[in-house]
């Protein structure tokens, strides 16, 4: 069923005058028994949504599509060539989908049986092609989805964290590939050994318009400082500089995820600490904003978008636990980040162990599907 919130053009206190009408936020539910979805919306508008169906440790991965005018999705075909190799036990798991400049989707996932990680792409055709395996070994820990972003020169890359022993040993890698998603460089570390990574923490990356390539992710120093980072390279993945996003020092995993929002002349980065949500553009992690008021047990699994104007989207669950997907809420925020009318949902539930995905439409409209 789709929902249409167009919401009230209201004149709030420090607002521009001229300010035109608010962009229009669309809801969505996903296909029936789905959860974890994630989308990308495509240059001609088309939807392209990935979503988890199976038990919390083997399922699979579903493609779907929805183009504009549509009242229903496409027929599902299966991501992963391989049947039940997908993990799927918390918001922290399932697929990941990018967006190539080419229209082509790339989708990232992991199972622990035994512990791997895997890659799928689409061909001309729009269906995806066999799944290829990126780990190297049997890695120990793999708690978390890996994430994957693409380039305009068709550079593919995938972060994922993983090591022996503690979290605090764990460090973050990446596989690149040069060439589109065809073959991929040997994965390495890329994140400094001192901080860690936290295990049940989810991670994601991002490639600005100007080729710079960045992954948030969340650390797990002394298996304490779990404090959230930035990895920012500008070198197509060559080197990278890390910055402390915030800091959060808990002595157990605390099952966060972030998300990134790429616009046209900022990203945008959203994350939690202590059951509040935050957002900050990366060039000034220092300004982050927040939803108004207060969670009911614990804002978590936010998930951003924002368009040409500034406009911003933020998204969330509330709920208790990791498995709670909470009920479902989102925010619009102008470009100063300050509130623009009422907040939506509150009431619907998402699924146990999913989460919201947003994408901007190339109107400049919003469309959230949990």
């Amino acid at each position: 069923m789709t929902m249409r919130y167009v919401l009230l053009a209201v004149a709030l206190a420090g607002s521009a005058a001229c300010a035109g009408p608010p962009p229009e936020v669309v809801v969505l539910r996903a296909p029936e028994g789905a959860s974890l979805p994630q989308m990308v919306i495509d240059d001609a508008g088309v939807l392209q949504l990935i979503y988890y169906t199976g038990s919390m440790s083997s399922g699979d991965l579903w493609h779907v599509s929805r183009a504009p005018g549509d009242d229903d999705w496409s027929a599902p075909e299966r991501v992963n060539s391989d049947p039940h190799s997908v993990h799927g036990l918390g918001p922290i798991d399932g697929g990941q989908l990018a967006i190539g400049p080419d229209g082509l989707l790339h989708a990232t996932w992991f199972h622990k049986d035994p512990n791997r990680h895997f890659y799928a792409r689409t061909d001309h055709t729009g269906m995806f092609q066999e799944q290829q395996t990126l780990s190297m070994h049997d890695e120990v820990g793999i708690e978390a989805a890996p994430a994957v972003t693409v380039d305009e020169a068709g550079n593919v890359y995938v972060f994922w964290h993983s090591g022996d022993g503690e979290e605090a040993s764990r460090r973050v890698h990446l596989a690149v590939s040069r060439n589109n998603g065809v073959l991929f460089d040997l994965p390495r570390p890329v994140s400094p050994p001192e901080h860690g990574a936290c295990g049940c923490c989810g991670l994601r990356a991002s490639v600005d318009p100007e080729g710079v390539l960045r992954t948030a992710y969340r650390a797990a120093g002394d298996n304490v400082r779990r404090g959230m980072h930035l990895l920012t390279s500008v070198d197509q993945g060559r080197t990278f500089d890390d910055a402390l996003v915030q800091p959060w020092e808990i002595g157990a995993c605390p099952v966060a995820t972030t998300t990134f929002a790429v616009g046209s002349d900022r990203t945008l980065v959203a994350w939690e600490t202590q059951g509040e949500i935050y957002v900050a553009d990366v060039a000034a992690l220092d300004e982050a904003f927040s939803p108004p008021g207060e969670g009911a047990f614990r804002r978590k699994n936010p998930t951003v978008a924002t368009n040409a104007a500034g406009d911003v989207l933020l998204a969330w669950g509330d709920g208790p636990g990791y498995q709670s997907g909470g009920t479902f809420h989102w925010q619009l925020f102008d470009a100063a980040g300050r509130t623009v009318g009422e907040p939506g949902g509150g009431k619907a539930p998402i699924p146990a162990r999913s989460v919201p995905t947003i994408a901007t439409r190339p109107d400049g409209s919003f469309l959230i599907v949990y």
